[in-house]
Formats: C-alpha cells, structure tokens, sequence
C-alpha cells in the first residue's frame, strides 16, 4: 500500500456514491467507504509508515511523522460523522431529504475527504494550496444540504470569504516562489515549490521576503483555520450545516488549515532565524480565545456556541506553536487531536437535541437528563471536556500549552489565556446547566437511532481515555511530529 491508495480510496466511493440505487444500498456504500478509508489509512500509517519521510508522485507527495497525525485524524473522525449521517439523514422514512440530494451529499463528503487528505499529504505548496481551495468548494455543497435559504445564504459567504482568504494565500506561495528561484540550480527547478526542498535551502532563503510571505499565509489559511478576526463564516456555517458535516468543518477542516500555517511557519522559522512568526502566532491565538468568551458567555444558539468554541481552540492550538519549544509543540498538536474528537462529540450531540427538540436555541432546549439520561449526561460530560475539565483530553494539552508558554517565559500571554478561559468556563457551565438541568415538562421523546447512539458512546469513550492514556503508537507518533514541527529533519 502507497500514499496514493488513501487518496483513491474517498476519491473512488465518492463516484461510486453517484450511482442511482435504493437509499439503502447508497447508505451502505456511503458507510463502507469511510470504513474502508479509515482502515487504509490506520493501517498505513502503524504498519508501513516507518519514517522520517515517504514521497509519491515524483516529490509532490509526502508523508511525515506531522502529516501522519493528520492522515490518521482525518478518516477516524469521517468514520464517525458518515455512521453518524447514516442514521441522521439517511434513516429510512424519517428524513425528506430526497435520494438524489443525499447522493450528491454521500458524493461530496467523500470529496470532501479526499480534499483534506491531499492537503496534509502535499509536499508542493502549490499542491497544497489547490487542495485547501478545493477543501472550500467540496464542503460549501454540504453546509448546503436541504436548500433551505438560510443554508444558502451560510454556503455562499463560507465560499466568498474562504476563497478571498485563500487568494490571499497564494501571494504568499508566490512571495515563497519568488525567494527561492535565485537560489537553486537549473536542474532543480521542479522542486522549487516542495516543502522539503525549501526546508533544506531554507537559510539561503531571503529572510523579509519569508516574513511578508508568512503574513499572507496567516491571514489566509488563517481565515480557513477560523482565527479571529478572520471566523466571520465559522459561526453561520457551523449553525446551518448538518451536525454530521459541523463535526467534520470544525474537528478536522479547521485542523488541515493549521496544518498549511504550520508548514510556512516551520519554514519561516529556519529561514529568519526569529521569533517573528512565532509572535504572531500567539497575538493571532490569543485574540481569538478573547473574541470567543462574550460568545460563549451570551449566544442563544448551541451550534453557534460550539463554533465559537472552535475559534477558541483554534486559537489555543495556534498559541501552543508559538510558545514553541518541545512541549509547545506536542501540546499544539495533541490538542488538534483532542479538539477534533471532542467537538465532533458535541456536535454529533447537537444533531440528537435537534432531532429531539426541533430547535437551535438555547432557550428552548431544557431539561435534557430527564428527557433522555442517555443524552443528558452525554452532553454534560462533552461540554466539561471542551471547556478544559479534567480529567478529559483536552485538559491535558491545555495543560501542555500553557506549561510549555510559563516555560518559555511568556508570562503575560499565558495569565490572559488563564483568565480568558476561566470565563469560557464559567460560560459553558452555565449554558449547559440550563439545557442539562433545566425545568421542562414532561414529553416522549422520539425513537433513537442506534447508529446516532453509538457514536456518541464511541466518541466518550475516546475523550476519556485519552486524557488517562494515549496508546504508545500514537504517543510516539505524536513527538516524532513535534519534531517535525520544531524544523527537525530525522
């Protein structure tokens, strides 16, 4: 098996998830592939991938301990959010999604997969930035499932503005471009825009022309990533998207353009010799943890909230790349796992309180425990993990973060993000009170779909254990990748 086979594999059911049949057998179809990818690619990477590096399609492929990490992300959490759909859109006589709809939908995730996986495993930063484009172009078609016009109008200005930040990118791969052509040799010139490449020439590489390019990026794939002030489109596409395809735009598409900023930033480390980008890393991180604490704090509608929690911890992750350092950098890393698990959890639980309740607004959604203890305590429990409690996942790499910034001195930073997230907190707590615990009359609840059910167990299960243990394949696989992340080679 070779790095072209995960990428064939969602490229090739995507096409197959076209063919007119029963909604039955597209649901099936729909299922086996995202099985079929997540295996290729667990296998692939715990009993093939050996390292340091692994290049397919002359160079302008790669897979290394970092893009590894994403490789294995990716596929896991489309497992869970295809079995997810599978008993959220395509239960037989429970949804008016019509066949034809949801074959374009089946046609467009596994597109969507396909997308995210070639941007993590690019070595051209050309390559890189098609994909991302195309990451946009596939997903905007899922936000927009059930034509309704506020999906429309929410798929339309997550395309405007992801594309004009993503334009803005591709000056930045231009000014990288620019730098390194007087700098290679004649023979060398199909390489100018591969990553490895670049790494190694990186010192001759001039050093303002790399700053400026990083700014572009930053602002680009930052706009992807859902840094503020660039997150405009985050909290309307995540609120008109379908909880299956909220867990896949916040749990990993989020993660795969923190993934591109984090290639320009290795490469603009090495180049400087600065701490520039590393700045502006945590000026950018920070800003979005504080945009998102009056969200949290005050937000009527439970998928908003959970996307502003995204610009949060996409924000956190970004701080931990700045603070640098070995523990910065795993801590950054493992909290884009840890959030991609547990926000797809929440997310997965949106989709149940909207098929129990009919409603996005907070105020209308009460007293879940003693409705559905099942869903109470579920939901309960995956908002104390998102917002830092131990001891879940996510409280780990937080820990890890901040450690890493008290390490590296960054003082003031750090108290900020100390106090921003007691507010978030203190924000969740109270939100999820209200719906947990709140007073309600006594209704019957709808029937249950077991597929839906069991992700949610599924996803627990994950987020608890991996705030006790992480399995030593993984844990390995996570430090060869902060130190990749640090501009180590091998």
């Amino acid at each position: 098996m070779t790095i072209d086979h995960i990428l064939w594999t969602p490229l090739a059911f995507a096409f197959l998830c076209l063919v007119p049949c029963p909604k039955r057998t597209t649901r099936l179809t729909f299922m086996a592939g995202a099985a079929v990818s997540a295996i290729g690619a667990w296998f692939f990477v715990f009993g093939n991938f050996s390292g340091p590096r692994i290049f397919a399609f002359k160079e302008s492929l790669m897979m290394d301990a970092l893009s590894a990490v994403f490789v294995l992300l990716i596929p896991s959490v489309g497992l869970l959010s295809a079995i997810y759909a599978g008993g959220y859109l395509f239960k037989e006589g429970e949804t008016g999604i019509p066949p034809a709809k949801l074959r374009r939908y089946a046609f467009f995730f596994h597109l969507f997969l396909f997308t995210m996986l070639l941007t993590v495993l690019s070595n051209n930063l050309g390559v890189m930035w098609i994909a991302i484009e195309g990451t946009t172009l596939a997903s905007s078609f899922l936000v927009n499932v059930d034509d309704k016009k506020s999906s429309i109008e929410a798929a339309w200005k997550y395309l405007i503005l992801c594309s004009v930040g993503i334009a803005l990118a591709l000056f930045g791969v231009i000014l990288v471009y620019y730098s390194a052509v007087e700098q290679v040799a004649s023979g060398e010139t199909g390489l100018l825009l591969n990553w490895s490449f670049l790494l190694a020439k990186a010192k001759y590489l001039d050093p303002q022309i790399i700053r400026l390019a990083f700014i572009f990026v930053l602002v680009g794939y930052g706009t992807k990533a859902g840094l503020a002030p660039f997150h405009a489109w985050l909290p309307d596409a995540h609120s008109q998207a379908p909880a299956p395809v909220s867990a896949l735009l916040s749990g990993v598409l989020l993660s795969c353009a923190t993934f591109g900023i984090l290639r320009f930033h290795i490469l603009t480390k090495v180049a400087t010799d600065s701490a520039f980008s590393d700045t502006l890393l945590i000026v950018f991180g920070v800003l979005s943890v504080a945009i998102a604490v009056p969200f949290i704090m005050e937000q009527a509608d439970y998928k908003r909230l959970l996307a502003y929690s995204s610009v949060e911890h996409m924000g956190l992750a970004a701080v931990g790349l700045g603070f640098g350092g070995t523990l910065g950098l795993y801590g950054a890393i493992l909290h884009i796992v840890n959030h991609a698990f547990t926000k797809s959890l929440l997310f997965f639980t949106s989709g149940h309180l909207y098929y129990f309740f009919h409603s996005k607004e907070i105020s209308k959604v009460k007293g879940i425990f003693r409705k559905n203890a099942f869903l109470g305590t579920i939901f309960f429990f995956g908002v104390l993990a998102i917002a830092g409690m131990p001891p879940f996942s996510v409280f780990f790499s937080e820990f890890c973060i901040l450690s890493a910034g008290f390490l590296a001195k960054q003082f003031i930073p750090c108290a900020i993000l100390l106090v921003l997230l007691a507010l978030i907190f203190t924000g969740f707590l109270r939100q999820a009170n209200r719906m947990t615990f709140g007073e309600t009359e006594k209704t019957e609840m709808p029937a249950k779909s077991f597929l839906m059910d069991s992700v949610l167990v599924v996803g627990m299960i994950v987020i608890v254990v991996m705030g006790f243990y992480i399995p030593r394949p993984l844990q390995h696989l996570l430090q060869e990748a902060s130190r990749v992340a640090g501009g180590v080679v091998s």
